[in-house]
């Protein structure tokens, strides 16, 4: 014979227990039952929720939908799940998967609703973290593949005709015999000269041929040497350590951008007088070390941090390769930045004997 008062216990101790948040309302959406689940979840004791509406605890923008659960469940007294928006005793958002049920009596009879709460909060978040992060790297790729677009086009279509104009600037310097006119003509060569240099600067910057050729340190080198011409601040570049592991292309490009980023700012906006760039690898990792000592800044800054320094960017970039970025800066004591990404090691080959291995005799 069914003992009713022992199932109750029974029952009430597996709600008490549960780690979702359990809460029972009446038909006017009253709250007449709260789990230790619920309190962990939204803060409040149940001696503080008992008696309160459980309208209180949902969004604007979700009280509707609610209340269009609950009387579909009214009608039609079938389960429905679904996910909602609710806020906490500390106004913190959180996103729940909540199954809403009918409670009946013993004859049956419709008396209250019954309310299983799920944090999907944090897995909600991770799953728009991983699909900023897949949007960052697509996008970054997308500008790779636009650069290298325009890189070329800027050699093969610009640059061939100011190399075309040159040569018709010479020849007509050659056949003029007016002295003036043999001045304006050279004016006019220097130009073309400073437009063609110019081209191939802004070509070799946006795509460097030596990042594909000859790999990253060769080609950071390359770069610091070529702005420290253009920009006539003195830079030192400092290799320590031997970079045997293979690095994907993914990691040099990123890695080159933020050296790039990093002394186009100090030349735009430090009033450096030098600059050290260390490439240091040790270990299963490699570090980049980047100190200018321009006026500096105060951390404290948020537009400075968020703003034209592209210091966003650089994190970002960082982070996709899963490595990190700090920043020191101090006013009138210059910047620096630590990148530090993880490699992986070069596995050696295993030696065998090839005629044990492959009967090569």
């Amino acid at each position: 014979m069914p003992n009713h008062n022992r199932d109750k216990y029974f029952l009430s101790s597996i709600v008490e227990s549960s780690h979702d948040s359990i809460i029972t309302i009446d038909l006017e959406m009253e709250i007449t039952s709260w789990n230790k689940a619920a309190e962990s979840l939204y803060g409040y004791p149940a001696s503080d929720a008992i008696g309160k509406l459980l309208t209180t605890l949902t969004l604007p923008k979700d009280f509707q939908r609610l209340l269009d659960k609950i009387e579909r469940i009214k009608q039609s007294r079938e389960v429905e799940i679904f996910e909602s928006e609710r806020v906490g005793k500390d106004k913190a958002h959180m996103i729940l998967e909540v199954v809403v049920s009918p409670v009946n009596d013993a004859e049956g009879e419709l008396i209250g609703i019954s309310t299983i709460a799920r944090d999907l909060t944090a897995r909600r978040l991770a799953e728009k973290a991983m699909h900023d992060k897949d949007v960052l790297h697509r996008m970054i790729i997308a500008q790779e593949d636009e650069r290298s677009r325009i890189s070329r086009d800027l050699h093969d279509e610009l640059g061939q005709q100011v190399t075309a104009l040159q040569f018709v600037v010479e020849r007509a310097k050659g056949l003029c015999k007016d002295e003036e006119t043999r001045a304006t003509i050279q004016s006019i060569a220097e130009i073309a000269k400073a437009i063609d240099n110019s081209v191939d600067f802004l070509a070799w910057e946006l795509r460097p041929a030596l990042l594909d050729n000859v790999g990253l340190v060769a080609a950071i080198e390359n770069y610091v040497e070529q702005w420290s011409h253009r920009a006539t601040i003195p830079a030192e570049f400092e290799i320590r350590g031997i970079l045997d592991a293979l690095l994907p292309a993914q990691v040099e490009t990123n890695v080159y951008r933020i050296v790039q980023e990093f002394l186009n700012n100090t030349h735009k906006h430090a009033g450096a007088k030098r600059v050290e760039v260390i490439f240091d690898h040790q270990g299963s990792s490699i570090d980049l070390i980047i100190t200018d000592d321009g006026k500096g800044f105060s951390l404290r800054n948020k537009k400075k941090l968020t703003g034209g320094l592209g210091l966003t960017g650089m994190r970002e970039r960082a982070s996709l390769i899963g490595g990190t970025l700090e920043l020191e800066s101090k006013p009138g004591q210059g910047t620096s930045i630590h990148l530090r990404v993880p490699v992986a090691k070069k596995k050696k080959r295993r030696m065998v004997r090839a005629d044990e291995v492959t009967n090569w005799g």
